[in-house]
């Protein structure tokens, strides 16, 4: 069970199909390998793809413009962070100066 080097018993069957299968798919590469079938198999791709295209590129373009909007209010939400950090730690530098002469005894 442990040994490396053991062998998965394969059936005649199986190494049939193999066989075939590889056959087969040599032989469909080597039908379309050939410059008229190439010629052909672009001609009727070409129409297919320019529809496809046709039809998925308004929402490509939704997508861009939804993602354009996105990044514009993500630049917005930085910009309102960072300027109100400093409105708030300038806020707290004048409660501090407050708050030290409330504290401070009376000079006579």
């Amino acid at each position: 069970m442990g040994d490396s080097n053991s062998v998965i018993p394969r059936d005649r069957y199986s190494e049939a199909s193999e066989d075939m299968m590889s056959h087969i798919g040599e032989k469909i590469l080597m039908v379309l390998r050939h410059p008229d079938n190439q010629a052909r198999l672009q001609s009727v791709m070409d129409p297919v793809i320019s529809h496809i295209i046709q039809r998925v590129f308004p929402y490509i373009l939704l997508s861009a413009i939804l993602f354009l909007i996105l990044f514009i209010l993500t630049i917005g939400t930085f910009w309102l962070v960072v300027k109100g950090s400093s409105a708030v730690s300038s806020t707290l530098k004048s409660v501090t100066v407050a708050s030290a002469l409330l504290t401070q005894p009376p000079s006579i």
